[in-house]
């Protein structure tokens, strides 16, 4: 059975881009690549990140407004209907 082919990578391959370049290998420009293209994808998840937890903050903020505004309506809501109630019993006892 023949030995299975082994990859010899030098320990002193020089990691920057220049480096990548000067050798000129397709694997490493490929990688390179992927490398740079991960980078920008991870920005870009970060920024939609940053920008839905402000949206939900902001959604939270006027939720909460959107509550106190049905709060005060409903108490504007039930004075009236206490004043209407106060009116008719106050025409009846009189």
């Amino acid at each position: 059975m023949p030995a299975s082919p082994t990859i010899a990578y030098p320990s002193s391959a020089p990691l920057s881009s220049q480096g990548l370049y000067r050798h000129g290998e397709p694997e490493a420009l490929a990688l390179q690549l992927l490398v740079e293209k991960r980078a920008r994808q991870r920005d870009l998840q970060r920024d939609v990140a940053v920008k839905a937890a402000t949206m939900l903050v902001e959604l939270g903020n006027q939720t909460r407004a959107a509550e106190l505004d049905l709060l005060v309506i409903f108490i504007e809501l039930a004075a009236a209907e206490a004043e209407r109630e106060r009116s008719r019993w106050g025409e009846a006892a009189g």
